[in-house]
C-alpha cells in the first residue's frame, strides 16, 4: 500500500475576498491533510486586524497563522492576489522565517509587477467595481447595493493598492520552491502565454494546468482543481524525499 504523509495546505484568497472562496474544498482533498483557508487582515476571522497596506504586511500577518502548531510539511496555494501573497510567504520562509514549503500553487497570476500605488489609489469606486466585474468577480446584484459597497469596497481598494505596489521579482527566492501554475483558458487578465512563462521561470516546475473558464474558473472547477493540487503536492513530496535539498535555503 502506498502511504502519503499528512500535509498542511494553506489556501489564500483573491483581492476583496475571504476564506469563504474555498468553502467545501476539504471534501475534495485527502482526509489526512489539514486544510487551512485563511482570511487576509481586515476581514472574516481576521476582521480585528487592520487592512494590510502592502503584500509584505499581508504575508507576514498570514505567516503566523500558517505556521501555528505546524507539525507536518507545509504547502501553499493562492489565487490571484492570494498567489502573490503565497509567493511572498514562500520567499520569507526560504529566507529563514520558518520551514520552507514543499510546494507552491499559483493560480490566476503571472508575477508581473504592479502598475503603481498612485494609479490604484486614484481609482474611483465605480472604476474599482468595473475592474473586478470585468473579471467576473462582482455579482451584478451587488453593484448598486450601498451595504455591499460599505462592506466590500474598503478591503478591495486596500488589496488592489497593495498589489499595485508589489514587485514579485524583487526577491525571487520563491521561484526555488516546487511550483505549479493554474489558470482559466479565457481569463482576460492572465493569458496562457503568461502562465507558461511563469512556469518556465520556476526552477522546479511541477505542472501547468489550464482549465475552461475565466479568472474565477476555480469556482466551477473546485473538485478537478483539488485533484490536481493533490497530485502535484504528492509529486513534490516524492521529489523532496529523493533530494531533501529541494526545500532548503539557498538551493
Amino acid at each position: 500500500m502506498v502511504t502519503h504523509p499528512p500535509v498542511r495546505l494553506v489556501l489564500l484568497h483573491h483581492a476583496g475576498g475571504s476564506r469563504l472562496a474555498y468553502r467545501g474544498w476539504e471534501r475534495h482533498l485527502p482526509a489526512e491533510w489539514e486544510v487551512r483557508a485563511l482570511d487576509a487582515p481586515g476581514r472574516g476571522l481576521a476582521h480585528g486586524l487592520p487592512l494590510a497596506p502592502r503584500v509584505d504586511d499581508m504575508a507576514l500577518s498570514l505567516l503566523d497563522r500558517a505556521l501555528d502548531g505546524l507539525d507536518r510539511p507545509l504547502a501553499l496555494f493562492g489565487h490571484s492576489m492570494g498567489a502573490a501573497v503565497a509567493a511572498r510567504m514562500a520567499g520569507l520562509l526560504r529566507a529563514g522565517a520558518g520551514p520552507a514549503p514543499v510546494w507552491l500553487g499559483l493560480s490566476g497570476w503571472t508575477a508581473r509587477p504592479g502598475r503603481g500605488r498612485a494609479v490604484a489609489e486614484a481609482m474611483t469606486d465605480d472604476e474599482v467595481i468595473d475592474l473586478v466585474a470585468g473579471l467576473g468577480g462582482t455579482p451584478s446584484e451587488g453593484l448598486g447595493d450601498p451595504l455591499w459597497r460599505r462592506m466590500v469596497l474598503p478591503a478591495l481598494r486596500a488589496d488592489l493598492a497593495a498589489m499595485a505596489g508589489f514587485d514579485p521579482l524583487a526577491d525571487t527566492d520563491w521561484l526555488h520552491v516546487p511550483v505549479s501554475v493554474f489558470g482559466g483558458r479565457d481569463d482576460p487578465a492572465v493569458s496562457q502565454a503568461r502562465l507558461a512563462a511563469l512556469g518556465a521561470a520556476a526552477h522546479r516546475l511541477v505542472g501547468v494546468h489550464v482549465h475552461p473558464g475565466g479568472h474565477f474558473y476555480l469556482i466551477e472547477r473546485a473538485g478537478e482543481l483539488a485533484g490536481q493540487i493533490t497530485d502535484d503536492i504528492r509529486e513534490a513530496l516524492r521529489a523532496t524525499t529523493r533530494d531533501p535539498r529541494l526545500t532548503t535555503r539557498g538551493t
